[in-house]
């Protein structure tokens, strides 16, 4: 069975993820471009640094050339925006991207691009899931080589004018900031590091180089796996830490002091930012899961707040359309569509950077102007793997009707993905399957850390507890 989550499709290499399944996937992927009235005159591959990663690239392409479509594959690793940026410029009519993004070593999939560069829509992937179930059993696994219909390319330049111009440099040398880049073994190194080395800004880059088990962890940005890049900010006296996951769409930031900023008041801070000193004027895009801080600062400022349900899939129309300006997801996930309609880890860490730079503050102290302004919001999110008596409670709190929990009235129930409850004295909770991953995603919302931790400790009981 395969299955396209909230981003791709994913599964641990050996078992959900085999040569034979990547090549089936891929040929129901041109079946459906095919059979969308798309021609498909040419296709870009891309792959992260992952065991297996460009293995899997080369036989796609050559699955893809033996289809009769011209198909190219990167000089290298390359971030899932660059390859964003790479379709849109040459005017291709798609691309897969080998990756499982922020999932642990054991994982690879692929990311399906449309022509415009972003994520394909639930609609397109639920095609190439049915046209995969009706082949897959019989499925031949035999083309014909067609090596004169495979290509190279090079996207980086593109990609890096793109940012030289969107990014102001000058603020940034001239403030002395002192910074940190931490790609995690990922494909960003000698994207993020080297537009900031050619800038004449100081950086020290850590976890720089290929390594398809990442270190022993996950490559995501989270405060457990950024330990080296918080030893290496202390040492050096570093102003900001920046660091993106494996494929370079999703970012995490450490203060001065190198103290981790929580992703969703990143987001709202560049929001705020954009919007006081970069005439941002646009309409916003928010996850159901995402803070409302950034709906606070959106407010302040007389923009527009748009809010779907969890996967930057569903922001991609409307970025591509005009609709949507700014699209922000909780896990680390910011779109601005003066560069791209799809989420870039390295725009997210140079925008902060540059926001740094220009108000001349930490982002402990831009939090605290900001809280004055807009009011506070204290957000969280943890997982736990679902088993078979995790998943039966789900699905019975999914039908259940909530008037109220453990004393507190509801003021609004949302069932678009997962349960969120809203309560009438503030606050909210949201209690979700993972799109990408076997665990159930648990978040709360309060106006003080006291009333975030209790909501989070209701989800948490929600969860368990039978009876409740």
């Amino acid at each position: 069975m395969v299955h396209f989550g909230t981003s791709g499709w994913r599964g641990i290499v050996g078992r959900e993820i085999t040569f034979r399944k990547v090549r089936a996937v891929t040929q129901a992927i041109v079946d459906v471009l095919k059979a969308t009235s798309i021609d498909p005159d040419l296709i870009l591959i891309g792959y992260d640094t992952r065991m297996l990663s460009e293995k899997f690239a080369a036989s796609a392409a050559q699955l893809i050339a033996g289809n009769g479509v011209s198909v190219s594959l990167p000089v290298r690793d390359i971030p899932a925006p660059v390859l964003s940026s790479a379709i849109r410029e040459r005017g291709a009519a798609g691309g897969i991207l080998f990756t499982a993004s922020h999932n642990p070593p054991e994982y690879n999939g692929l990311k399906f691009y449309t022509r415009d560069g972003i994520l394909a829509s639930t609609e397109l992937t639920d095609q190439v899931e049915e046209r995969y179930n009706a082949f897959e059993p019989t499925f031949a696994d035999v083309y014909l080589p067609r090596p004169e219909l495979l290509g190279r390319y090079d996207p980086r330049p593109v990609y890096l004018d793109r940012l030289q111009d969107l990014i102001d440099w000058e603020a940034i040398r001239s403030s002395g900031i002192a910074l940190v880049v931490d790609p995690l073994f990922g494909s960003s190194r000698e994207y993020l590091d080297h537009i900031l080395l050619e800038n004449q800004i100081s950086v020290t880059v850590i976890h720089n180089t290929r390594d398809p088990f990442f270190g022993g962890y996950a490559p995501e940005c989270t405060s457990e796996n950024l330990t080296r890049l918080r030893d290496v900010m202390r040492r050096t006296h570093a102003d900001l830490g920046l660091s993106t996951d494996a494929d370079g769409d999703r970012f995490g930031i450490l203060d001065r002091g190198a103290r981790l900023k929580e992703s969703s008041l990143s987001l709202a801070l560049v929001l705020d930012y954009l919007a006081r000193r970069r005439g941002f004027s646009g309409k916003v895009g928010r996850t159901v899961a995402t803070s409302t801080l950034i709906d606070a600062v959106a407010r302040e400022h007389g923009l527009e707040v748009i809010e779907t349900p969890v996967g930057f899939k569903n922001f991609g129309p409307m970025l591509v359309d005009g609709t949507l300006e700014y699209a922000a997801e909780e896990s680390a996930g910011l779109a601005w569509t003066r560069n791209l309609p799809e989420r870039d880890g390295i725009l997210a860490c140079l925008l902060v950077t540059e926001m740094v730079a220009v108000e001349g503050k930490t982002l402990y102290d831009l939090a605290q102007e900001l809280y004055e302004r807009v009011g506070v919001r204290y957000f969280r999110r943890v997982q736990v793997p679902i088993t078979h008596a995790i998943d039966r409670i789900l699905q019975r709190r999914l039908e259940q009707d909530w008037a109220k929990v453990d004393g507190r009235k509801v003021a609004a129930v949302d069932r678009r993905d997962g349960l969120k409850l809203a309560f009438e004295s503030g606050g909210w909770i949201l209690i979700r399957r993972a799109g990408t991953e076997p665990k159930v995603r648990l978040y709360a919302e309060g106006e003080t850390q006291e009333e975030m931790r209790y909501l989070l400790h209701l989800a948490r009981k929600m969860l368990t507890n039978w009876r409740l």
